[in-house]
């Protein structure tokens, strides 16, 4: 699990990293409206305020009276994105422990599910994002493409950690 962890932690840089060029690429093929850009979780590039995290983090906040700055919701926001990232790869690597069969496609077909549990059904059940058939292509297609990058860097970070694990007992 704590493999998986690590390479949670991996994979949810990488997706970061993916986001703005698949969001760059989807946008130039399926270009949305731009009140479509201004959906929850459609723009990371020009809002990323206005993410699901963010959008949770501050909705916590002025329930509990409280008011958050820009910064800190950006700040609360990469700590949720992190630490979902290290919880879906602990489950992950726990997962491949015992069924390795999860590991095929290096971990991309891993990384759709995993679209499919976070963005694709559990974030629209908050009502903190619309459903995939609501939001814009190019907005479905760059988070679906992020989470299959996702999947493929905690398997390959989970490869890498377990090599140089077994390097260092021998």
């Amino acid at each position: 699990m704590l493999v998986g962890a690590v390479a949670g932690l991996a994979g949810a840089y990488l997706k970061s990293a993916a986001e703005p060029p698949l969001q760059t690429l989807t946008e130039h093929y399926f270009p949305p409206t731009n009140a479509e850009k201004q959906m929850i979780g459609a723009d990371p590039t020009g809002r990323i305020d206005h993410m699901p995290p963010a959008e949770m983090i501050e909705a916590a906040a002025e329930a509990t009276g409280h008011e958050i700055s820009k910064g800190q919701k950006l700040a609360a926001q990469q700590v949720v994105h992190y630490t979902l990232g290290a919880g879906l790869g602990a489950a992950y690597g726990l997962l491949a422990e015992y069924q390795p069969a999860v590991t095929r496609g290096a971990g991309v077909p891993a990384g759709a599910v995993m679209y499919v549990l976070t963005h694709g059904s559990a974030v629209p059940a908050t009502g903190f994002q619309n459903p995939p058939w609501k939001l814009p292509l190019s907005a479905v297609l760059w988070e679906a493409g992020s989470h299959l990058v996702f999947g493929l860097g905690v398997e390959l970070g989970r490869r890498a950690l377990l090599a140089l694990l077994e390097k260092a007992e021998a």
